[in-house]
């Protein structure tokens, strides 16, 4: 996790997408609707998404597909290009 930070912060904490299992705890429990409990992991990319500037955010892990906002895409069985 410190590593993940330490590349960021080299990088201006810009980039283009975030790829991730899970997601930020507010989108845990925005997709969740209470079903879910966060733990660090989410509580880790809550910060990295509150810190980091990004285009979109690609997570799976709830085995739904799905815009979850602008930013941010559920994927369990869809493909997409991204470039």
């Amino acid at each position: 996790m410190e590593e993940g930070r330490r590349n960021l912060e080299a990088h201006g904490n810009q980039v283009d997408f975030i790829v991730s299992h899970c997601c930020a705890s507010s989108t845990e429990r925005l997709i969740g609707g209470g079903i879910y409990y966060g733990n660090y992991l989410n509580d880790y990319f809550e910060k990295i998404g509150q810190s980091v500037t990004f285009k979109k955010w690609f997570f799976g892990h709830y085995h739904i597909d799905g815009d979850v906002s602008t930013k941010e895409m559920v994927m369990y069985e869809q493909i997409i290009r991204i470039v």
